[in-house]
């Protein structure tokens, strides 16, 4: 038996366009924003994820310093800290402590130029999410803002009858 992987839909968060605000423009250094609540359904719903995140710096940022990416849920009344469901800045550093951290961001070079991005996989249970973005870094993220995002694509793995 080979399994194979399928895709499935994206979901973007992003500051326009996407499927969840996500305003990570001139994002401070040392502070964190939170984008939209996102509500996945309630139906059978997808369970593991591929997360990609990527942004661009307004500064020139350190080698070895992080952007880090996290996973807020609810049930749709109880959500991991007490922060809101909309596109926000996050209000102290500690409401990341009941959130599930995804990964980094890690910064291998000292420019502005290049786009930084990192991805891993997750699992997903609840309805609503929301991403969660902390920039641990000396410098602010740039102001042009379609150099940032998140992306959450389903991953469905399929028996090929073998």
């Amino acid at each position: 038996m080979v399994h194979k992987v399928t895709r499935g839909t994206a979901i973007e968060f992003k500051a326009s366009g996407g499927d969840a605000a996500l305003t990570l423009t001139s994002l401070a250094s040392d502070a964190g924003r939170q984008s939209a609540e996102h509500d996945r359904g309630s139906g059978d719903l997808d369970l593991l994820y591929e997360w990609r995140a990527y942004c661009k710096f307004g500064t020139t940022p350190v080698v070895g310093e992080t952007v880090d990416i996290y996973l807020k849920t609810s049930d749709g009344t109880h959500d991991d800290n007490d922060d809101g469901a909309t596109d926000a800045a996050l209000s102290a550093e500690d409401k990341l402590k009941n959130l599930t951290y995804l990964g980094s961001i890690v910064v291998d070079e000292a420019s502005t130029t290049p786009e930084f991005s990192a991805s891993g996989v997750c699992s997903i249970t609840a309805q609503y999410i929301q991403i969660v973005v902390e920039n641990s870094t000396a410098d602010a993220l740039s102001s042009t803002a379609a150099d940032h995002g998140v992306i959450l694509t389903p991953i469905i793995s399929k028996d090929d009858g073998n």
